[in-house]
């Protein structure tokens, strides 16, 4: 018993806490204003985000870019809404913004990897930048994009960082919190050259290698993962070619759920899409956590039915208090604003969610009205 017990605690800790070190010392990309201007193609898929819309188009507008490098794709994911019409306007508005608006066709599981690989099609440039939309630009959001290709010229994907907008609530610091560990882990891997997590919010790849490794063939039933199954086959033909974009100007800021049901369908998945790709430390990164999460859930009963020592039952909660507060303290060394203010509530919290979304992710979760992994129909 206490060999295990050391191994999940300890294992917990160590894994946790050696890729989110590598934040610290990761080499940071700063902005060249005398650099030229590389061409982006911008893809953004959507299905019902008219009251998300107006905050992403208000930053696509202030892009410190010249326009005249950018071309800007939405794909219609079946929307029900008027985020349309809201395009519609922007796009007759912002002559000055090269706009494209397609509707996706569907050809498989995934909107998504269907709307990235159809707006490939009417894409312009070689270097593809995406994001969601439902998601806030930074200025120089682009800008960071451009230091960074020049900065790596051979570079074929690049992932960058991602934060949930502050909102003075429990639910929304829990997500903030995880979102940041969640960016640790990311640069991590990529510092290792072992790069399993990414974000779709924030990421850019070349046009030339996503042809090299046929886009999402093999992963097209899965409907989501548009991000991480890209970048697991291109580090696969060369990870020196992947890189983490470190810098503040490259944050891309997203809407927290608002309800617990939500952000678990959100999280389970991530959770599904997670266990389909073939790291291997992606999955001891998601069991170390899970039986972190649920020894820690399940300590006091051990404690009280004396199957462990108190000097373990308190072993557990030092050792996950210790990493989770090194976690939050990294982090806010970029970024910037992360509160503590619900830190002791949500390390209480945080397990039991973390059991949640695995049972959830044996389900099928609902996104935007629609079943994660069902078949999609062209009528759907």
């Amino acid at each position: 018993m206490s060999g295990l017990f050391f191994i999940i605690v300890f294992g917990y800790a160590l894994v946790i806490l050696l890729l989110s070190k590598e934040l610290l010392t990761y080499p940071a990309t700063k902005i060249d204003p005398t650099l030229k201007q590389l061409p982006f193609s911008i893809i953004i898929n959507y299905r019902n985000e008219e009251n998300r819309l107006p905050a992403l188009l208000d930053s696509v507008k202030k892009q410190e870019y010249s326009f005249e490098k950018t071309q800007w794709i939405f794909v219609n994911d079946k929307t029900t809404d008027h985020s349309h019409e809201i395009l519609q306007s922007f796009t007759a508005q912002h002559p000055e913004i090269p706009i494209v608006l397609l509707d996706r066709i569907p050809k498989s599981a995934s909107g998504k990897k269907d709307g990235i690989t159809q707006a490939l099609g009417s894409s312009k440039y070689p270097h593809i930048l995406t994001t969601d939309a439902d998601c806030i630009l930074p200025a120089e959001w682009i800008a960071s994009y451009n230091a960074i290709y020049h900065k790596h010229t051979d570079a074929h994907f690049i992932a960058a960082p991602v934060v949930i907008q502050q909102e003075n609530t429990l639910l929304t610091a829990l997500q903030q919190q995880e979102m940041m560990a969640l960016q640790l882990i990311t640069a991590g891997s990529f510092s290792y050259r072992q790069p399993f997590m990414c974000n779709g919010a924030n990421m850019s790849f070349t046009k030339e290698a996503f042809y090299e490794v046929n886009g999402y063939e093999g992963n097209q039933h899965i409907s989501s993962g548009d991000d991480i199954f890209l970048l697991e086959k291109l580090a696969a033909e060369d990870v020196m070619k992947c890189h983490y974009l470190k810098s503040s100007a490259a944050i891309v800021t997203t809407f927290p759920k608002l309800d617990v049901k939500s952000m678990i369908d959100q999280r389970a998945r991530w959770a599904q899409k997670g266990s389909e790709t073939k790291s291997m430390l992606n999955k001891l990164l998601s069991f170390q956590v899970l039986l972190m999460s649920i020894l820690f859930i399940s300590s006091p009963l051990l404690w009280y039915f004396s199957l462990i020592s108190s000097q373990m039952f308190i072993g557990v909660l030092a050792v996950k208090a210790f990493t989770d507060t090194i976690v939050l303290v990294i982090g806010n060394q970029f970024f910037e604003g992360v509160k503590w203010k619900f830190a002791v509530v949500n390390f209480l919290i945080y397990p039991f969610l973390v059991v949640m979304i695995a049972f959830s992710s044996l389900s099928k979760p609902q996104w935007q009205g629609r079943a994660v992994n069902a078949p999609t129909s062209p009528q759907d």
